[in-house]
């Protein structure tokens, strides 16, 4: 991360280009915000860590940083901070600062351009004290590595700081564990279907399993690492790319990987019931009503748009004391699954269908939830028959 200009991209191309394995350079690559390296050091203490994977994660503007934060799940284990050792810190190098601050997670700053004639690097130690950034052996504990990244010149010695700091806070995973982790990027593909770039913090991903984020669910029949090669499985650090979504899954949401679709279906559809619960009440939260009034949800369902228009203003006629009647959900059509969700959200949800059937899965999940009453779908021409039936929570009508 780092003010424009300051050689964050020549960095990371150096870094690419000397450290992934000849003749494997294409692929997907220039298509990814995230690529793994590989880094050899040299007389390697023993009880070093010994894994010398690197992934990096290229965020340009730091959208995708912002999203992951605010959702709460962590961007990356260390940060670079690049500064030109002619420029110093500017406005974007400060708001790169903040980002890292907010993340709690320690960073490296890389002076950069070194080589440069107008390049000073003590000088630069001191702009960045002036603004709150205090190196190594000079006043403070942040370590920095001056570097060219044009040349080259000092870029081992940055991984090396990079292996050493992971080692310091003591960055591990456990690989007999399910693969978890974030969504750094999704798409939708005409051919190919809906795929998601992910990195994986813990655990181990193989073929067979099935991804769950948030409510978007893959089977993962492939997997891609980040040189579009397909492999057996991917452990933590590394990233993928995932096709077969059911739906696009959100940038910076996390995942899990499960080892069968009932497992991830039965995680699944809690989540869409807790979504769904939450989204009566927020409905429900926006109706002005007087302290003790009660609100009746409605989920409507008919045979064709001309009922539905009809019973919509039936039900507006009903005038009970303290009692509103809100319609959180309308539509043509037979009583699905979706209906069903959205009415086990609500404590005192009820769905009311004109003229059309139930589907099993719809009928399962009300059972499931609880709020399945015995009834029948019926057609009612006024509002005095829609009143003789008493109000009962999740009834099909």
């Amino acid at each position: 991360m780092g003010h424009i200009d300051h050689g964050k991209s020549s960095l990371l191309d150096y870094i690419r280009k000397s450290n992934v394995v000849e003749g494997e350079a294409g692929g997907i690559t220039q298509h990814l915000s995230a690529y793994e390296v590989e880094h050899h050091v040299e007389r390697k203490p023993k009880d070093l860590i010994a894994s010398n994977r690197i992934t990096f994660l290229d965020t340009p503007g730091h959208e995708a940083f912002s999203k992951m934060r605010a959702r709460g799940a962590g961007v990356a284990d260390i940060a670079i901070l690049v500064v030109s050792a002619e420029d110093g810190v500017k406005e974007q190098t400060k708001e790169a600062l903040r980002s890292i601050k907010e993340a709690c997670i320690p960073y490296i700053v890389a002076i950069n351009k070194i080589d440069k004639p107008n390049a000073n690097i003590e000088r630069t130690k001191q702009n960045l004290a002036e603004n709150e950034i205090y190196l190594e052996g000079f006043g403070g504990d942040v370590p920095f590595v001056p570097i060219s990244a044009k040349l080259g010149t000092g870029v081992p010695d940055l991984l090396d700081m990079m292996l050493l700091v992971a080692e310091m806070e003591n960055l591990t995973g456990d690989t007999s564990l399910p693969a978890e982790g974030i969504v750094v990027e999704s798409n939708i593909d005409t051919k190919r279907g809906t795929s998601a770039t992910l990195i994986i913090t813990n655990g181990t991903l193989k073929k067979g399993m099935f991804i769950l984020s948030e409510e978007s669910m893959s089977p993962v029949r492939a997997i891609e690492n980040f040189l579009g090669k397909q492999v057996s499985e991917a452990t933590f650090s590394s990233p993928v790319q995932i096709t077969g979504f059911d739906a696009l899954p959100a940038v910076g949401s996390t995942f899990r990987a499960y080892a069968n679709k009932k497992d991830a279906e039965k995680v699944q559809l809690e989540l869409r019931e807790a979504k769904s619960k939450e989204k009566v009440k927020e409905i429900v939260r926006t109706i002005p009503l007087a302290p003790d009034a009660l609100v009746v949800p409605i989920v409507l369902k008919s045979d064709v748009a001309g009922t539905l228009e009809a019973i919509e203003k039936e039900l507006a006629k009903i005038e009970r004391e303290r009692v509103v009647i809100k319609i959180i959900a309308k539509g043509v059509g037979t009583i699905g699954e979706n209906d069903a969700k959205l009415a086990a959200g609500g404590d005192s949800a009820i769905i009311i269908g004109f003229h059309t059937k139930v589907e099993r899965g719809a009928q399962d999940i009300a059972e499931r939830s609880k709020s399945y009453g015995r009834g029948s779908c019926w057609y009612s021409k006024n509002s005095q028959n829609i009143q003789r039936h008493k109000a009962q929570a999740g009834y099909w009508w």
